[in-house]
């Protein structure tokens, strides 16, 4: 078969759904002899091919919030032309006009748009809700990363369940930070809490503050770094951090690339990620395997994936975030069951097994 794949993740900083992709794409690069894959995106794609049966296929628009209009206007036209057999959207949508014949799968992280549309910027959000649905629709096949996920699809969708397949993400060791990584990670507070995320409401920064400032950190030596993208509907939280008295116990890092990230998982007291909802929730595996326990919320896709191996906690009750802080500060014995048991989990989750299953749907569909 010849399978055209949305590549626009590759094309900017990794973010999840960009670390997926590699993942995946890595594993079915190693897989697979017998299907081309061309990579399709609007921009240069930052990625390396290996097997002699992949392709690339590079608009020239590096602007970002244009990247789903070309997709919808370039994808058909290449589609054409390659004669492609298969298209695999790996981020919600299908170009629309892909030619009739051309079976498709399309990837869905979350349904946050329907579950909380308040948390999500304006173009994201009007781009979900124009184009999600019609995508589904017209699937042929739909992969859901973690079975919260698929509920919600069939929920808020009504997709018939012999379309729908859960396929849960991996996880890989963080790369090994370099000398200079390991500097800028001696540079961070001795004791400190860790948020990674894109810094957007749905990841309930105003609440862990707000947890944070209860346990009176000033007096304790306790600090809040926080790594992650810019995001959005931000800008009065980040007005309010930056004149508050607590101003010197928190560090917004901004995004560091993941070669960056080992030394601020180890060294912390723990990953808090109490976020009101995730499709999945892959820093709690990476914090997982970098020996750091994990907080996160009692609900979504992530109690699913952490399993027995997190403190869970009420997203929506300061108190409850701010006592499971607490404990991860007093308790050392809690602190090294969850690593403990963090190791047995995140060996559950491989994304060699993830690229398998996703080849097993693609392959499914070749005589439909």
């Amino acid at each position: 078969m010849k399978i055209g794949i949305d590549a626009r993740p590759l094309s900017y900083p990794l973010t999840g759904i960009g670390v997926y992709l590699r993942h995946v794409l890595d594993g079915l690069q190693r897989i697979d002899r017998q299907n081309e894959y061309y990579l399709i995106s609007n921009a240069p794609i930052e990625y390396d091919f290996e097997n002699p049966g992949w392709h690339r296929i590079e608009g020239r628009l590096k602007r970002k919030l244009l990247s789903t209009l070309w997709m919808q206007v370039s994808a058909p036209w290449y589609a054409a032309k390659i004669g492609l057999d298969l298209f695999w959207a790996t981020r919600h949508h299908l170009p629309t006009l892909l030619p009739f014949g051309i079976r498709t799968v399309v990837t869905v992280h979350d349904v946050v748009h329907r579950r909380h549309p308040g948390t999500m910027a304006l173009p994201n959000l009007l781009v979900d809700g124009a184009l999600m649905a019609l995508s589904l629709r017209r699937a042929t096949a739909v992969i859901a990363v973690s079975q919260a996920t698929a509920s919600d699809i069939r929920e808020q969708f009504g997709i018939n369940p012999a379309r729908l397949y859960t396929i849960h993400h991996g996880n890989s060791p963080m790369p090994k930070s370099s000398e200079q990584d390991r500097d800028a990670g001696n540079r961070l507070p001795e004791r400190y809490f860790l948020f990674v995320g894109t810094l957007d409401p749905r990841k309930n920064f105003e609440r862990i503050f707000r947890a944070f400032e209860t346990l009176k950190p000033e007096g304790r030596g306790l600090h809040l770094v926080i790594v992650g993208a810019e995001g959005w509907k931000n800008h009065a939280f980040l007005k309010m951090v930056r004149s508050h008295p607590l101003r010197r116990h928190i560090h917004l890092e901004g995004y560091v690339p993941r070669d960056r990230l080992l030394s601020y998982y180890q060294n912390s007291i723990c990953l808090v990620f109490p976020s009101l909802y995730e499709g999945f929730g892959l820093p709690i595996l990476e914090a997982m395997g970098c020996g750091t326990p994990v907080l996160t919320s009692n609900g979504s896709s992530m109690s699913e994936v952490a399993g027995d191996a997190a403190l869970l906690v009420n997203p929506y009750d300061i108190h409850s975030i701010a006592d499971g802080m607490d404990k991860l500060v007093r308790d050392p014995a809690l602190r090294e069951g969850l690593i403990h048991r963090g190791f047995e989990r995140v060996a559950q989750f491989s994304w060699k097994k993830c690229a398998a299953e996703t080849l097993g749907v693609l392959n499914s569909l070749e005589e439909g």
